[in-house]
């Protein structure tokens, strides 16, 4: 595996929409202080919550990802980064073969929001082309 393949399995990407909102480098090793508030997160967790109008009582590892996803879709949507990085900390530490997570947002004629997240385990972020732009160059 060349160096820039390497770099880019190493990435996580956070999809909202389609618009890439978070990246998690996992070559970048992971502070005290941050593993050990995922650690508090995880115990909290594991007291339960409510997922879907379903209260989860004892959450799998599963619930908790589906869980912590869809609560970093509203941190995102209240600007809350310092939640946001938290929970997506979390998702790419305990799902070690996550290569992206993609949220897609459909507002509801309600005026409610439906949120759908896939978890991808098999696509590698890809990496963008660099496009130079000319602004003087005539298109006809």
């Amino acid at each position: 595996m060349s160096n820039k393949e390497k770099t880019v399995a190493d990435k996580v990407a956070f999809l909202l929409d389609d618009q890439e909102m978070l990246t998690y480098d996992r070559s970048q090793m992971l502070p005290e202080q941050q593993s050990e508030h995922l650690k508090r997160l995880d115990n909290q967790l594991n007291e339960g919550f409510i997922l879907i109008d379903k209260k989860i009582t004892q959450p799998d590892l599963q619930q908790k990802t589906q869980f912590l996803a869809l609560n970093l879709v509203h941190a995102l949507s209240k600007n809350d980064d310092n939640s946001a990085i938290m929970m997506f900390s979390y998702l790419v530490t305990r799902l070690p073969d996550l290569k992206q997570v993609k949220a897609k947002t459909k507002q509801q004629e309600s005026g409610g929001q439906q949120i759908g997240i896939e978890f991808v385990f098999d696509e590698i972020k890809s990496v963008g082309q660099k496009i130079d732009f000319h602004p003087n160059t005539s298109i006809h």
